[in-house]
């Protein structure tokens, strides 16, 4: 982003994710400042489990990250817990 000038508060650049997946990309996006949206897909379930099981397949490979997030997340709770930052605060 630096390499080509795009800086956060110029926002230009956006970024989308489905709710759930990979939240260890998006938070550390949306605390440098880049606006970060997660999306819910909503509707009747027999619509939208196809949609959710194709995501799922494309992304299998990062549901085996799912174990190094939950331990990435607890080393921030626990980081929060020992400084007493509880909330995020943006510069």
């Amino acid at each position: 982003m630096e390499e080509l000038c795009l800086h956060p508060a110029s926002h230009q650049v956006y970024f989308g994710q489905l709710l759930g997946m990979c939240d260890q990309i998006s938070f550390p996006l949306g605390q440098a400042g880049y606006p970060v949206y997660k999306y819910v897909p909503y509707g009747p379930v027999m619509d939208v489990l196809p949609y959710l099981s194709r995501r799922a397949l494309e992304n299998s490979s990062l549901m085996k990250g799912a174990r190094w997030e939950r331990q990435l997340l607890w080393l921030e709770l626990l980081r929060r817990l020992r400084t007493g930052s509880f909330f995020h605060r943006p510069a």
